[in-house]
Formats: C-alpha cells, structure tokens, sequence
C-alpha cells in the first residue's frame, strides 16, 4: 500500500512536470511575441495615420540607416538560427519553432526602428507635459475599458451597468455642449439605458411569438422615424453631414415602403410559422420558400438606397431585419431594434463633436496637440481624442453578442429559430442559419462604424488597426487566464 501511495504521488508530479515543463518559457516567448506584435502595430500607425510622420519623424532613410537595418536584420536571422539548432537538438514540437520565429522576428523589426523609437521618445520628454498627461490618462482609460470588456466575457450583466453609465455621461456632456432645447441627450440617455436591460435576460431565450411580432412594428416605427429625420432635418446644425442633402434630388420613397412592407410579411410569416408549430403540423412549402424569398430579397434592397449617410443606415437596417425576426424566437427580436437606437445616438454624439472640433479647429491648443491637417483622399490624421472611437466599436461589438447570450446557446438552441426555414434535420445548415442571424447584429455594428469613420473623415484602416491593438492587449489578459 505505501508503495502504491508513493507510485500514486510521483505519477502526479510526473503528469505536473510533463504540463508544465516547458510553462516559463512558452510563456515568456508568447508573451513577448504579443507585445511585439502591439508596438509593430503602434509603429506602423504612428508613422502612416498620425502627423508624426511629418512632424517628428523627419529623418531620411539613407545609406547609414540602411546599413544598420541590415545588421540588424543580420543579427536576426544568425539569433533564430541558433534558437532553431538548440530547439532541434531537444527535439521539440514544430510549433516550438512557430513561437520563437514569429516573436523573434517581430523584435527585429522593432530594433531595425530604433532611430524612429528614439526620435519620438525624445520629442516626448522635450514636449508638452499638459499631451503627455493626456496621452498617460488616455492610456488609463483605455486599459481600464479592455479590463472590463475581458471581465465581461464571464459576467454579461456588466453591460447593463456600463450603458447604464454611458447613458449618464454621454447625456450630461451633450447638455454642456448643445442648447437645452435640444432632445438628443434625452435620446441617448434613454437609448442606452433601453439596451441596458438586455444583459440581465436569461441566457437561454424563452419562446415568446407575441413579443417578435411586437418587434417587427417596432422595427418599421423606427425606420419610419429615421427617414422623417432624414427628410426634414436639413436645418438643424446638429444633424449636420448625416441627412438628406438637399442638393441632390430625392429618390421615390418606394423602396422605404417597399422595406416596411417586406419586415411586416416576416412578422405575418412568424405568426404563421408558429401556429403551424404549436399545433403539430408541418409547415407548407410554399410557407418555407416565402421565408427564403423574404429573406433573400430584402438583403438586396439596400444597394439600391440613397448616398445619405442616415438613408443608408436606415435601408441596412431595415434590409435585415426580416431575417432576423425570421430567425428570431424571444426577446432578441427587440434586442436587434435597442441596438439599432443606440447605434444612432453613437453618430449623434459624433456629429455634436465633429460641429465642435469645426467650431473650434482653429485654436492654438489644438494646433499645438493635434492640428487637423489632410491625408490623401480627405482623410485627416488620427488625433488622441480618436482612440474613444475604436474603444466604442469594442464595446458595442460585445453587447451585439452578449446581448442575447453567447455561444453556450449555439448547441442547446431550440429548433423554432430554423423552423420556419428547414423542417427537417440538418445540422449544417441549422448552424449555418442561426450564426448568420448572431453575425447580423455585428454587421449593424461594423457598418455604423465605417460610417462614422467616413462621417469624422477618419482613417478606417488606421481605426482598424487600433481595433486589432486593442484585441491583442485583452489577448494576453486571457491568455494568462488559460
């Protein structure tokens, strides 16, 4: 018996060892492959989407710089080598090799930029301390915000918290910087305390056809209010950029109605659908292809919309969302129109700030900290306050997922989200439709956020690559969580 205790506790230090052997050193590899990673991509946004490039970063590319780079990249290749050796001698996994290669080479690429590095840490201590406290605290911010959004991968409910917040704030700096006569910080307040709610439903969506029915007049009500805004806002400062242009002709509203009446045949066809349903019959087949020709046609549609910023929005929005609610069994089905308000009071709070910065671009502060000055194709440069604007895309872009559950859902959903789609058993395509209808809402997202890149006249890749920085930095947070 001691024998067979003492084999037992060498058995689990030998399976502790063979885990974990190698743990300091992937680790530490890993870990610094990532932050490579994040200072390449800092780097290159610096140097391509700020006005560093032509402000700091002034040194020619000559032949000594040349020279180094090459030592450098010499010094690289001859380092990776002789990991390669050692890693091979030891006879480890090719993978082993992936990990040393990549952070390796990514160091490499940092050395090869040590002028640059150089050059900007010396304007930074020979700069203004009033942007470098800026800088400090924007950076605070910004890892507070990617902590939180890590935190909620395991606690959905604080969404309901954060828009809670946002909803305050937001309102409270629209009141300080437009007339009081002015609705949109009621709006946005209301907006976003309305989402809020969703993060404290259950996880698993209970049936409810009377409530996706609801949503559907609920979706056309906020279409229909979206395209009175467009039409009838032309003198309101506020709205400036993001309505109909009266210089261009408008178009017919057919195509408005056309949408309207296409979201309210899905709501007639979910009522349909479920009575078939509940009362144990099949659903017809003329029944399934009016689905799939509801679906089909109005994702279409909104390549036929006006250029107006708000006019497109609204026809993207409307366009979808008959799938949606197709697809939709519960409370989701409002979730899709919440998240719709709140991605119109983000381009509200973004156009009050663009007519701010147009009010006030001409001051010296913002000259010295930032001076709005032209890339090609009228796009202006990144400035500090930007980073608000990828930060924003995070946290909607999580709400759009955690907002009505997660992918817990995706192997226990009930199959009346595809019933009025497929009545017979295929798991492809059941899979195939139900993560279409989660990639919906992130569309949303993901178009909103191109418009207001486009709306602040904004690099979109540059804003993407912020995104990608962002995501790295809560990469390594769970990747020391595994």
């Amino acid at each position: 018996m001691m024998l067979a205790q003492n084999l037992r506790n060498l058995a689990l230090k030998g399976l502790q060892y063979f885990q974990t052997y190698d743990w300091l050193m992937l680790m530490t590899v890993i870990t610094l492959g990532y932050i490579g990673w994040i200072i390449c991509l800092l780097l290159h946004i610096l140097q391509s989407y700020t006005s560093l490039a032509g402000d700091v970063f002034k040194n020619p590319h000559d032949a000594w710089q040349r020279n180094s780079k090459m030592k450098v990249y010499l010094f690289g290749c001859v380092l990776m080598g002789a990991i390669s050796v050692v890693l091979f001698m030891e006879h480890s996994p090719p993978l082993y090799h992936a990990y040393f290669s990549m952070t390796v080479f990514l160091w490499t690429q940092i050395v090869g930029e040590y002028q640059l590095i150089k050059t900007l840490c010396r304007w930074l201590s020979g700069g203004n301390y009033n942007y470098i406290i800026k800088i400090l605290a924007s950076s605070a911010v910004s890892i507070f915000i990617l902590e939180f959004l890590v935190n909620s991968f395991t606690e959905r409910k604080l969404y309901t918290w954060c828009f809670f917040i946002m909803g305050i704030v937001a309102a409270f700096y629209l009141f300080q910087a437009i007339p009081w006569r002015s609705g949109i910080p009621i709006y946005v307040c209301c907006a976003c305390w309305f989402l809020s709610v969703f993060t404290l439903m259950p996880a698993e969506i209970p049936d409810n056809n009377g409530l996706v029915i609801a949503s559907g007049a609920i979706i056309v009500i906020i279409g229909a209010a979206a395209r009175w805004l467009d039409q009838h806002s032309e003198g309101n400062k506020y709205w400036l950029r993001i309505s109909y242009n009266k210089m261009e002709k408008p178009r017919s509203p057919v195509l408005f109605f056309l949408q309207a009446l296409l979201v309210g045949l899905s709501s007639v066809m979910v009522s349909l659908s479920t009575s078939h349903r509940k009362e144990k019959q099949e659903l017809h087949a003329i029944h399934q292809l009016i689905n799939w020709t509801i679906a089909g046609f109005s994702m279409v549609l909104p390549l036929f919309s006006e250029n107006s910023l708000l006019s497109r929005l609204t026809s993207i929005f409307l366009g979808f969302a008959p799938s949606f609610l197709l697809l939709s069994i519960g409370y989701e089905a409002v979730f899709y129109g919440a998240l719709a308000l709140v991605l119109v009071a983000w381009i509200l709070f973004e156009n009050t700030i663009l007519h701010l910065m147009m009010v006030k671009k001409l001051s010296a502060s913002m000259k010295r900290t930032g001076e709005i000055t032209m890339l090609e194709n009228d796009v202006r440069y990144l400035q500090l306050s930007d980073v608000r604007i990828p930060l924003i895309f995070l946290i909607l872009f999580n709400v759009a997922f955690f907002g009505t559950g997660n992918f817990a859902s995706i192997a226990s959903f009930e199959i009346s989200s595809v019933y009025r789609f497929i009545t017979v058993f295929s798991p492809f395509l059941m899979a195939t439709l139900l993560i279409f209808k989660l990639f919906i809402p992130f569309m949303l997202v993901i178009c909103v956020f191109s418009a207001i890149t486009k709306l602040l006249q904004v690099p979109r890749v540059g804003c993407y690559f912020l995104v990608i920085l962002f995501s790295d930095v809560m990469t390594i947070h769970f990747f020391f969580l595994v």
